[in-house]
């Protein structure tokens, strides 16, 4: 079969082809945050020239506009196979007589001598197709080929269209197309390839740089302070790079700094700052300057600083989440874990660790809050909500009216977590053995969440784990089972945390852990809630420990927005012998012989007849 190319002449094709193209690249920002923020990052200053990518943007945008106004209006011309049986007015498969009819039918119709002059014409491209497709159908030959190839005359040339205004391959065109496919294949392309697979060397899968992982898998250690780990944290490479990096210039700036930090440290906080002792470049220093500054709330006078602050504390949280945290799960450390998640919520939040979780609230700061722990006793946000009214005005006498409303506002959307049930339990058993496969059922919910009404399926009545017995074995199976269809069911978008010192948008989000007691070790590696509205049901599963045993563990959910809304609680688990469980029935053999005519049957006689004759020549030769 021949080909034959066409260029799109009338631009209908490449009208869509255009317009899928600039669809794909144009799109949409990032979410931004919704709650207010005391530190932002600064907008970068305007240059003198245009914005070229802003430009890029709006041209792509008014290009799609146009492409799609040509779209719309641009007529398409389908094309149309030709139908003899539909020319004929017949249906397909009918006989020849029926073909003979309708053809002499219409024949009479369309003859040019039984028409009109203003027909004549007409009438003569009618009957030109009356005699084809009459010819088609009753000709064996044409027959086979239209049926075959869709044309009586047989196979034809086969046209494909390309979207593609003819315009771009006519001589005096070529040069410029020419010159495009050079700049867009010899330097563009190439240079974008080369930059892409630079990147993807220095930085791991999660974007973090190879030297920042290789650092922290040689210095972290499973029993490390939080002030080391943090002192770690800023020895990441991503503090050296151009926008982070230590400028002679910041010298002044970041010595101001330094006393500042130092003075609120030794008024508020149970240690000194310090400049690290491991790490001491100047590239450290001076992210740990920023970090600390961050964590007792101290102002930073000079912009750029503080919008290159922003920038730390935002890339220190990633790493600690996406890196540190990581190596201290895969080895199962739980206080170097634990600790990590501290220093999240304190990048969040903007404080430094062992600080009350009272001064999250707008209008309390460093210097009152001690006042009202002193005189009011006033330590959590729960044990503020826990008050009437008039009791937290009394206790928040400090703020004016305003900052109280503020205050009692933010109090109020901040989570209250509780571990509604734990079931430790072996699918299907009524104990737990050595070695068995224990599962872990934890339901937690938000006390004081605004909507308590959780879908449960699709129609759907879901058993609640809360009204299921330790006992009731189905009933736990049944649940365990139905689990992963009843989670991808009830997914939900978390709210966004209140974080006025964190620049960007961050979702509030948990950390679920559990840890032998006597070990410290974790026995599964964290699970992150990032699901959590109003409730919610987290399954694990682990191996029981080979030995009979009662063992303790510490379930532990985190928050990683927030302090003080951590929740912990002491499990045990009792671990029997496998003759305490119930022996298993009986299995009942209930295979029948084989009937004596069957070919079971006489395969079963000869397998007899010849073992016995094997045992026959053994004895004739013992007897020799």
């Amino acid at each position: 079969m021949r080909s034959k190319y066409t260029y799109d002449e009338s631009g209908v094709t490449f009208f869509y082809y255009a317009l899928t193209v600039l669809s794909l690249v144009n799109s949409d920002a990032g979410a931004k945050p919704k709650t207010p923020k005391v530190r932002a990052r600064i907008p970068k200053k305007k240059s003198a020239t245009p914005n070229l990518k802003l430009g890029l943007i709006l041209a792509g945008w008014a290009l799609i506009f146009l492409l799609s106004y040509k779209v719309k209006t641009t007529e398409v011309m389908e094309a149309k196979m030709w139908d003899p049986y539909e020319i004929l007015g017949i249906d397909n498969g009918e006989k020849e007589e029926t073909i003979t009819r309708a053809y002499r039918k219409l024949s009479l119709k369309w003859h040019p001598d039984k028409v009109g002059k203003d027909l004549k014409e007409k009438a003569g491209e009618m009957m030109a197709e009356i005699n084809r497709a009459h010819k088609t159908l009753t000709n064996a030959e044409a027959r086979e080929n239209y049926e075959k190839y869709g044309n009586p005359d047989g196979m034809q040339t086969q046209s494909m269209g390309i979207a593609l205004p003819k315009l771009l391959v006519e001589a005096h065109t070529s040069p410029f197309v020419l010159a495009l496919y050079g700049l867009v294949f010899g330097f563009i392309m190439p240079f974008y390839v080369g930059r892409w697979w630079y990147n993807s060397t220095r930085y791991q899968k999660d974007h973090i740089l190879n030297p920042t992982m290789s650092t922290f898998f040689k210095n972290i250690r499973e029993h490390i302070s939080q002030r080391n780990l943090i002192e770690l944290l800023t020895a990441a490479s991503e503090f050296a790079e151009d926008d982070l990096k230590y400028r002679p210039a910041d010298e002044a700036a970041l010595k101001a700094l330094v006393e500042k930090i130092r003075r609120v440290s030794q008024i508020y906080a149970n240690d000194m700052f310090s400049a690290p002792k491991k790490f001491t470049g100047k590239d450290v220093w001076k992210a740990n300057i920023l970090l600390h500054a961050h964590f007792f709330r101290v102002k930073i006078d000079d912009g750029e600083l503080a919008d290159q602050q922003q920038q730390v504390v935002m890339t220190a949280l990633t790493l600690v989440h996406r890196g540190l945290l990581q190596i201290s799960t895969t080895h199962n450390w739980y206080t170097c874990s634990t600790l990590l998640m501290n220093i999240s919520q304190m990048l969040v939040q903007g404080v430094y660790c062992y600080d009350a979780p009272l001064i999250q609230l707008p209008g309390i700061t460093w210097e009152n809050q001690p006042k009202i722990f002193k005189e009011k006793n006033l330590y959590s946000n729960h044990q503020l909500m826990r008050m009437t009214g008039g009791e937290q005005r009394k206790a928040l006498s400090l703020l004016n009216d305003k900052q109280f409303e503020e205050a009692i506002q933010v109090a109020k959307t901040i989570p209250r977590l509780e571990i509604a049930r734990v079931l430790l339990t072996v699918v299907g058993d009524k104990a737990i053995t050595p070695a068995s496969i224990v599962t872990l059922i934890v339901k937690v919910r938000i006390a004081n969440a605004p909507n308590k009404i959780v879908p449960r399926g699709k129609g759907v009545a879901v058993a609640d784990i809360e009204d299921i017995s330790d006992e009731d074995t189905a009933a736990i199976e049944n649940f365990v089972a139905d689990f992963g269809k009843r989670e991808k069911e009830t997914k939900q978008t978390p709210p966004e945390a209140y974080c006025p010192y964190f620049a960007g948008r961050k979702d509030s989000q948990w950390w679920l852990s559990f840890a032998n007691y006597q070990s410290g070790k974790l026995v599964v590696p964290p699970v992150r809630i990032s699901d959590l509205v109003s409730e919610r049901v987290v399954v694990l599963q682990f191996q029981a420990p080979p030995q009979k045993e009662t063992y303790r563990f510490h379930l532990s959910i985190k928050s990683d927005s927030y302090i003080g809304n951590d929740v912990m609680q002491e499990v045990q688990m009792t671990v029997v012998d496998r003759s305490t469980l119930p022996s298993e029935p009986a299995i009942v053999d209930d295979i029948s012989e084989p009937e004596e005519d069957s070919i079971a049957a006489q395969m079963a006689q000869l397998r007899g007849q010849q073992a016995g004759a094997r045992r026959g020549d053994d004895e004739s030769s013992d007897e020799d």
